[in-house]
């Protein structure tokens, strides 16, 4: 394969990344559940699926070849796919039977952050400090597919579990546009660059969990008064 058609990948893979990047925080900053909301969450969801498969397929070229990228490509699209998928599986509340290809996606999200953490604990070991990286990768991507086989052999108590998920999943994989941004560039240097997108992503995604679970306590309070 030539350098050329790679090279035609590569900015692909960056338009791609770069519209998720703008799309992503419309989708952030708007009324949750909108008309615009929804729009422009399709368009990333889109988009970040195409740069985020570009990504796995470019760190399996010759001369490109990097484990590193291809672990990254992969928590990407288990994120913004298995955040996407979370809101069809609300029968799992209506005592519908799940099927076994659910299993699929975090079974392939475990295995890989499987292969994460060893592999950054062996850069870690080599005095690599990016280790640390895929690390942390591997324990958010490990803990989230842990937590949807869970959800998958038994159904939450909290019948808002669906959309916790699909918050976080989503910010996760706009975590990984604007964390692929600020490497790229050099915004911020070294494993900071790497590591504070995924800080205030979490607390972003912490923030709106605990404001969504205080809505509803509210609601459920008034609904409790007017029934006495």
């Amino acid at each position: 394969m030539s350098e050329d058609f790679i090279r035609i990948l590569i900015y692909t893979h960056a338009t791609f990344g770069g519209i998720s990047l703008l799309v992503g925080l419309v989708a952030l900053i708007v009324t949750k559940g909108n008309n615009l909301h929804r729009t422009a969450g399709k368009i990333f969801y889109y988009c970040m699926l195409i740069g985020a498969s570009l990504a796995i397929i470019i760190s399996l070229l010759p001369n490109h070849e990097s484990t590193f990228l291809f672990s990254i490509g992969i928590f990407s699209c288990y994120m913004i796919l298995s955040g996407r998928r979370i809101l069809s599986l609300k029968k799992l509340f209506k005592g519908e039977p799940t099927a076994t290809k659910e299993y699929f996606l975090p079974g392939l999200m475990l295995l890989t952050g499987i292969g994460m953490l060893a592999y950054g604990i062996n850069m870690k070991s080599k005095s690599d400090d990016y280790g640390i990286v895929l690390i942390v990768f591997a324990c958010i991507g490990g803990s989230m597919a842990i937590r949807d086989i869970q959800m998958l052999r038994s159904k939450p108590m909290d019948k808002k579990f669906w959309l916790y998920q699909h918050i976080s999943k989503m910010t996760g994989g706009y975590i990984a546009a604007v964390t692929a941004f600020v490497v790229v560039n050099g915004f911020i240097p070294g494993l900071y660059g790497w590591l504070i997108p995924t800080v205030v992503g979490t607390i972003y995604i912490v923030y709106h969990q605990m404001r969504f679970r205080k809505k509803g306590e509210k609601i459920l309070a008034e609904r409790n008064i007017e029934n006495g």
